[in-house]
């Protein structure tokens, strides 16, 4: 008999909880959905956009509320979702999420390569450091920066921190006497750090290859080519991220050693080269989804 009223006693607190339930709308990338009160269950997600119904009643100082995943009592953060102010809102999602399907449930939608993929392009200017200044100087020049176009495509899904590019980078110089230009693959690899509908902010870090850095001296009379590698590490700030078509803009800091570049003589007959190609980038540009 005690059981029984037990039970009764649950099943109304159950109940009550659905009748005072409230429509809400996803807010973030992937909302996670916990079988526990703390959080330490993680049972499946639901994407950005989807409405369900959740409890009126938060728990845990207002910042989970609960939600029913396969019959039974889950929660979800409040800071994940935005309450609307009726009922009556229409497409309502009820998650369909069960303990066995949850390493199935994390890993489609996330990982397929066919699918939120970007072709990029950007312009910018990169400091080549003093190395470079006091080369370009050699020859009369004042160089100081070289112009960059960088064209990549990244694979970024909304509901993933981690993500990445690769393409080609076009490095180049143009003065007087002087001019230089470089073909470039380069990889990123991004990290975000606020991920949301409208933007998002990202830190990355970058490894840089060309195997034809070429130099130029008086209209071509003197040339010669090299190596190119190094690194980068920055930050990038999207507008309309995961659109079909959105802008964003960075800095980063490059270290670029070079190599094989065989010396060019001076006026005053001296041989000079170059062994690096070091500063701050900055660059904007548009990303379009395919």
């Amino acid at each position: 008999m005690k059981l029984k009223i037990t039970l009764f006693i649950l099943l109304f607190n159950f109940c009550s909880q659905i009748l005072g339930a409230q429509i809400a709308v996803i807010s973030v990338p992937k909302a996670v959905i916990f079988s526990d009160q703390k959080l330490t269950t993680p049972i499946g997600y639901i994407s950005y956009g989807k409405k369900i119904k959740v409890g009126e009643v938060e728990k845990r100082d207002g910042t989970i509320l609960p939600v029913i995943v396969a019959g039974r009592v889950a929660y979800i953060q409040v800071k994940d979702i935005a309450v609307l102010d009726s009922l009556n809102e229409g497409g309502i999602n009820t998650p369909k999420i069960t303990e066995h399907d949850v390493e199935l449930t994390f890993q489609t939608d996330q990982d397929k390569l066919s699918e939120n993929n970007y072709f990029t392009v950007s312009l910018g200017q990169a400091s080549a450091g003093e190395a470079w200044q006091e080369y370009s100087s050699e020859f009369g020049e004042e160089s100081t920066t070289f112009s960059v176009l960088a064209l990549q495509m990244e694979h970024r899904a909304p509901m993933k921190t981690i993500s990445w590019g690769f393409g080609l980078t076009y490095f180049s110089a143009s003065n007087e006497d002087l001019s230089a230009k470089s073909l470039a693959i380069e990889a990123n690899l991004y990290y975000s750090i606020f991920n949301f509908k409208y933007m998002s902010i990202s830190a990355f870090g970058g490894l840089l290859f060309s195997g034809d850095f070429q130099v130029s001296q008086g209209d071509g009379v003197q040339k010669s080519n090299g190596v190119l590698y190094g690194y980068s590490f920055g930050g990038i700030a999207r507008i309309l991220p995961y659109s079909k078509l959105g802008a964003f803009g960075g800095l980063s800091v490059r270290t670029i050693k070079v190599t094989e570049l065989e010396p060019i003589e001076t006026d005053s007959g001296a041989e000079i080269s170059i062994e690096s190609l070091s500063g701050v980038s900055v660059f904007a540009g548009l990303s379009y989804k395919f």
